[in-house]
């Protein structure tokens, strides 16, 4: 009797999990693709692929809300300098 193999996980998806928290961006990217090659060939890693896309979208919102936090204070420290009046 042979036990059957659980199928393969597919590389874009371990990947792209993987740069979804180093590149938010790329791992979006990289998890649809994934999810289109999976639907495709019915390897594993569906749920690794679903992990990038809400981790790279969580992660790039985040980086979006900071960086406009930062420049409205940035903006407001320059505009209340005293060595620009």
């Amino acid at each position: 009797m042979t036990t059957p193999y659980p199928p393969r996980t597919n590389t874009l998806a371990l990947i792209g999990f993987l740069a979804s928290f180093i590149i938010p961006i790329a791992g979006i990217v990289l998890g649809v693709m994934a999810q289109r090659q999976i639907a495709v060939t019915h390897e594993g890693g569906r749920g690794l692929a679903r992990a990038a896309i809400i981790i790279g979208a969580v992660f790039t919102t985040a980086a979006a809300i900071y960086f406009v936090v930062f420049i409205s204070i940035f903006i407001t420290a320059i505009s209340q300098a005293p060595f620009l009046r």
